[in-house]
């Protein structure tokens, strides 16, 4: 081969070498032109660059670890990026086979006998890597390799047994999925059936062998497993390291379980191990949980937890072989699971005996003092074994023989396999059956809520030291992904009543029972609210047998009124019963809702911080469901049955189904108003608590709970807030204080506290209006909390910022003055925040709620920045333009640059872009109304008119915004993304309003640039034409779009007159911008009577309205182009137009769009109604009004266009 045709040449090891050690230099730019190189390296592939990895590994004496460390690390990383590509590409890397062979060879060797454990693990991942693509061609003696290498007789040392373990643990978990690529070197589609064939029994072939080699590591696998387990429970010499390599067994065997898809061949070697299995489990549990190993866990771990109880293990053999004795019963445990989920049928004839084990040894037996000592996965997994064993239906009866109704969707070969295995499932079903039986069950339900659920000492004590982490935990556990003894309890608790209700309910309420009769000694206090707590948390279950009504009346209520229930053990049951009055209380009737609702409300302020921090989550929770209530209150009856009923009784359901519909729908509007009544009653108790509660609390999350609490009642109540807001604003201020000394939890925490009272506040804000931004004590929390959550220098700036912003948003449409501290911080904050970039949208949105409450003078400070950040947003929105005209040009065809492979579509105009576009452009309009204003006030000051003079510093955002509406997205004029539409026309009425004033500006605009100006021209005629088919249907739409086209109009019309646009002079074109004038002459009657009803609207409660909208509603009415006639305007474009193209073919060009604008004009010109014009034409046999270009009624596209209409905005 010449030298043309030849590869790369491999990098040699010397310079990769040379490239590590600069990567680990402490000098910046070295070490960063080294890890671009390596990158590079990588990316590519380069032919020798990973065996020089591997060569560098290797050289243990020569290279220092760090060395070797950072090759190992890109060697896996190179591996797992490029060793063999995606499988859609169907190609190999460009590594050479004998550079792979070399690494595979190499690799094995520095895993079992490189010095270091650090590399070593890299290595393993590399392996792993490598085993995903060439196992089990071409690397068939890898798996065979490491469980030889991992027997005990094996020539490796210990640690290199160890680490063969943990890589084939690795390994089978990633041949779980194993993808099988077979390369071919002909194109796929040009493959015969016989090579397709061919191929996949190729295919076939490697997952044959891949199977072989897995069902072959079996027997070794649990031989050595057997041997470490036995000198573990020995407790001879090396148990130590023969227990973590049991362990280590014991994953891989739980990944093997994983691999396997079925036991075919080795059914007595599974059979064996699944036996072994059970009677290590049995051998183990006695020394786990009852031998004086256990007590010694227990008393190391009384100290400070099981992190305690690991550091004491360090030079204590007792206790490290305790807790070696639970790490492979946890592993055990996870085995016994993979195996029963994956091979449901073979597991059966082995459940009964695991499951009994794991019931005495692991619940019934066991000391309740070990739960807590116990790893917390060694929980987690004995719950999950016993739950999946009682939801799997194949350990169902009823399901076994077929009279379940899931058992109609079994297969023909699922009703073979359960025939097959039936003994044994029916076995493992009856093992379950009778764990739930009357005889068992009520010992195994006192067993989980003593062992489980009740509070264990440790719990008590933290209790009465510290309150608010006790609170915080008891939150925490409410996570599916807990792991603590309580959530555990409950979950097999749930799996239990899943399976058969009747014997564990009957159980569990039994124990209620006799809770209740007992007297109230601390023991059983504790035992009662462990019950109450598992009844609660199985509440679903248990509905149709709890009368709660009956249990509050006659204990509950009773707990929460008692005067003689004191100390710490009274405060349990009374912390209990609120928490059930949290889970439960939808339940109660009216009647008993609202007291219970105000004994919930007056032990917000209990001496107890526990019970406090209870009170305010049960208050949550009730009035959350009181604003569920109040959202189906405020739907349509039709919805309501929807919601009662479902979708099939609410279409198919009789008229009598339909009334018992509307009965129940009454009742739950009554009862909803039964519960605001409770809630209005106790406002202020809620506040006063609330906020009373705040100063006694030192942890963030505690305020926070307080906090949303109120969030959620400001919410519900809305307007009912008015009465109570001296109430609220006298207890603000002291909030303030109590949250701005908190300092001691870090910036996450204090983050989430502010962002919490923002969110109330803000609620506060919206739901009382002007009066509580203009009370003095809602300013004293206000202003300062809005200083702290901008302030880009504080250290929880970032996750502030954005509830920030929204909060000053607030406050604007709260205020019906801006206040001077808002206007303060506009010009302290704004400007960096705006620099960041990253709330630009919300920043200028602001802006212009200063510009409409304080008009020009309040943005005059900051026009600079701002007339920046305008010009940017629209300046972006144009560069995305141009990024989508090329990726529509790449969509219909346009071929890649020769050696620049096609990638996805360059990025277009994204909806947040839209946004932050749209918002400027908003800004800029406002700017030049205000502008306009300042003129109109100088000509009524001095009697000489003032030309409009837009500042200065927006001179460059006024031609971004004419860019942005002149420019292509690909499709001309006629086409624009649907989130553009908006854009375009925000930018083309900032433009109008100049060009309304000054003509001859449209030049300077757009730089002269003529494709542009006709763009701009062609989409304004377009867009001002359109008409939406929503019009039609809602009053309000159809007065905005009359509106829209009347400025159009008048705009151009004014254009036309003053014929300072060449481009206007095009005949077609001026044809279609006179068509828009006939259209919104048309329009006139109709358009003033829009603002006839606007200048007489009402507003009903300007106090509580947005005082934004009120002002832009001032604007509106004040706006000099809505007092231009469009039948004046029209008029005079016409006869300007007929001057230049003679009324002929102005005649001629407008009948081309419709025949109907020729005679429109021209009654027009005379003076005349444009109805009775149209009338005219109709009469002698002209196309009528009802056409496209007629009546009021006439189409809903831009009327009067030729070619594509409005429509097509997509």
């Amino acid at each position: 081969m010449d030298a043309q045709q030849a590869g790369p040449a491999p990098i040699p090891v010397q310079q990769v070498f040379a490239t590590l050690e600069a990567a680990l230099s402490v000098d910046n730019a070295t070490r960063a032109a080294a890890e671009a190189q390596l990158r590079e390296w990588e990316g590519d592939a380069a032919p020798g660059f990973i065996g020089s990895l591997l060569k560098v590994v290797a050289e243990v004496q020569a290279v220092p670890e760090e060395g070797r460390l950072m090759a190992a690390v890109v060697a896996k990383n190179a591996v797992g990026s490029s060793w063999r590509k995606t499988l859609g590409s169907r190609e190999w890397s460009r590594v050479p086979d004998d550079e792979k062979a070399y690494v595979r060879t190499t690799a094995m060797g520095a895993l079992l006998g490189d010095p270091s454990d650090r590399v070593a693990l890299q290595i393993t991942l590399l392996v792993t890597n490598i085993a995903r693509f060439d196992v089990p061609q071409p690397w068939p003696t890898l798996l065979p390799d490491l469980i030889a290498a991992a027997a005990e007789d094996s020539p490796v040392d210990p640690a290199a047994k160890r680490r063969a373990l943990t890589a084939l643990k690795h390994i089978l978990q990633a041949l779980r999925n194993k993808k099988f690529v077979i390369s071919t070197t002909r194109d796929a589609r040009l493959l015969t059936e016989e090579e397709f064939e061919l191929l996949a029994s190729g295919v076939q072939q490697q997952r044959t062998q891949l199977d072989s080699q897995c069902k072959a590591l079996l027997a070794p696998l649990r031989q050595q497993w057997e041997g470490h387990t036995a000198a573990l429970l020995a407790g001879g010499d090396g148990w130590q390291r023969r227990g973590a390599a049991a362990a280590a067994a014991l994953s891989a065997a739980r990944e093997l379980m994983h691999v396997l898809q079925d036991f075919e061949g080795v059914e007595d070697a599974i059979t064996a191990f699944l036996s072994e299995l059970h009677q290590a489990a049995a051998a183990i549990a006695p020394q786990l949980l009852s031998d004086p190993l256990a007590a010694a866990a227990v008393a190391a771990a009384a100290e400070d937890g099981e992190a305690a109880a690991a550091a004491a293990a360090v030079g204590n053999p007792q206790l490290e072989r305790w807790q070696l004795l639970g790490k492979n019963w946890e592993r055990l445990l996870q085995v016994a699971l993979v195996t029963m989920d994956r091979h449901t049928f073979q597991f059966a004839a082995h459940l009964p005996p695991m499951l009994q084990l794991c019931i005495n040894a692991a619940l019934l037996a066991m000391d309740a003092s070990l739960v807590h000592p116990i790893r917390a996965k060694a929980r987690v997994v004995l719950v999950r074994f016993c739950a999946r064993a009682l939801l799997q239906q194949l350990y169902r009866r009823d399901f076994i023989e077929g009279s379940a109704p899931e058992a109609r969707f079994i297969s023909d070969a699922g009703r073979e396999a359960i025939q097959r295995y039936r003994p044994q499932l029916l076995s493992a079903a009856d093992a379950l059956d009778a764990l739930l039986a009357p005889a068992q069950c009520p010992a195994l339900v006192q067993a989980i809520v003593q062992k489980y659920i009740m509070l264990s000492l440790d719990e008590v004590a933290e209790w009465s030291s510290d309150p608010e982490s006790f609170a915080r935990n008891v939150d925490v556990e409410t996570s599916p992904d807990a792991d603590t003894p309580r959530p555990c309890g409950v979950a097999l608790l749930e799996c239990m009543l899943e399976r058969a209700d009747e014997p564990v309910a009957t159980a569990l309420l039994a124990m209620a029972a006799q809770q209740q009769a007992a007297p109230l000694t601390p023991d059983n206090i504790l035992l009662r609210e462990g019950t109450y707590r598992a009844i609660g948390e199985c509440f679903l279950h248990l509905r149709s047998k709890v009368d709660f009504n009956a249990w509050y009346t006659n204990e509950l209520r009773l707990i929460l009124q008692s005067t003689e229930l004191r100390g710490l053990h009274g405060s349990i049951l009374r912390a209990g019963a609120l928490w059930l009055l949290g889970v439960c209380g939808a339940e109660l009737r009216a009647e008993h809702w609202g007291q219970a609702f105000g004994l919930v409300v007056a032990h917000v302020t209990n001496g107890d911080i526990v019970v406090a921090l209870m009170a305010v989550s049960a208050l949550t929770v009730l009035l959350s469901n009181c604003l569920e209530e109040s959202q189906f209150v405020s739907a349509p009856s039709g919805r309501k049955r929807l919601i009662l009923e479902g979708p099939q009784a609410a279409l198919l359901g009789t008229d009598s189904e339909e009334d018992a519909a509307g009965d129940l729908a009454a009742a739950v509007d009554a009862e909803h108003a039964a519960h605001m009544a409770a809630v209005e009653g106790q406002t202020d108790a809620i506040i006063t608590g609330c906020f009373t509660l705040l100063p006694r609390l030192a942890e963030i999350e505690s305020m926070v709970r307080v906090l949303q609490c109120v969030s959620s009642a400001v919410e519900l109540l809305g307007d009912r807030l008015r009465p109570h807001l001296h109430t609220i604003c006298s207890a603000l201020p002291q909030v303030w204080g109590v949250i701005s000394q908190q300092r001691q939890e870090g910036t996450g925490g204090l983050a989430r506290l502010h962002s919490a009272l923002i969110s109330t506040v803000t609620h506060l804000l919206m739901r009382l209006g002007s009066a509580a931004v203009a009370d003095p004590r809602v300013g004293e929390l206000l202003f300062p909390l809005l200083q702290h959550a901008t302030n880009l220098g504080s250290a929880d700036a970032e996750p502030l910022v954005e509830d920030g912003l929204r909060l000053w948003t607030a406050v604007l449409t709260t205020s019906d003055q801006l206040p001077p501290q808002l206007q303060e911080l506009l010009v302290q904050r704004l400007p960096p925040i705006l620099r960041r970039g990253q709330d630009t949208t919300a920043c200028l949105k602001i802006a212009e709620g200063h510009a409409l409450l304080g008009g020009l003078p309040a943005v005059s400070p900051l026009m600079g920045p701002l007339a920046e950040a305008i010009t940017k947003s629209l300046a972006a929105v144009v560069t995305a333009a141009a990024a989508q005209q090329l990726a529509l040009a790449a969509m219909l065809g346009a071929a890649p640059k020769p050696g620049h492979p096609q990638r996805g579509p360059p990025k277009g105009l994204t909806p947040e872009l839209a946004a932050e576009g749209t918002a400027a452009a908003a800004l800029l309009t406002l700017i030049v109304q205000l502008s306009e204003q300042a003129a109109a006030a100088a000509l009524a000051a001095s009697g000489q008119p003032a030309e409009l003079q837009l500042p200065a510093e927006l001179q460059p955002a006024a031609k971004a915004a004419a860019a942005v509406a002149a420019a292509d997205f690909g499709g001309g004029a006629v086409r624009l993304p649907s989130q553009g539409v908006a854009l375009v026309e925000a930018c083309l009425e900032a433009i109008g309003r100049l060009l309304f004033k000054q003509p001859g500006l449209l030049p300077v605009l757009l730089d002269s640039k003529q494709d542009a100006e006709a763009r701009l021209l062609d989409r304004w005629v377009l867009l001002g034409g359109a008409r939406d088919i929503v019009e039609m249907f809602m009053p309000a739409m159809g007065s905005l779009g009359r509106v829209r086209r009347h400025r159009a109009a008048v705009t151009l019309c004014s254009l036309l007159y003053a014929d300072t646009v060449p481009l206007l002079r095009t005949p077609e074109r001026a044809a279609q911008a006179l068509a828009l004038g006939i259209r919104a002459a048309r329009e006139q009657e109709q358009f003033l009577r829009d603002q006839e009803r606007l200048a007489e609207a009402q507003i009903p409660d300007p106090a509580h309205s947005d005082q934004l909208v009120l002002r832009r509603l001032a604007l509106a009415r004040d706006d000099p182009v809505k007092a231009i006639d469009a039948r004046e305007a029209t008029r005079a474009a016409g006869t300007k137009i007929a001057s230049w193209m003679g009324e002929q073919q102005l005649r001629l060009q407008l009948q081309h769009i419709d025949p109907l604008l020729a005679e429109q004009l021209a009654a027009l010109q005379r003076g005349e109604p444009l109805a009775s014009a149209m009338a005219a034409v109709s009469l002698s046999g002209g196309p009528s009004g009802d056409g496209n270009g007629g009546g009021e009624q006439g189409g809903m596209e831009a009327e009067g266009q030729p070619g594509p209409p409005a429509g097509p905005m997509s």
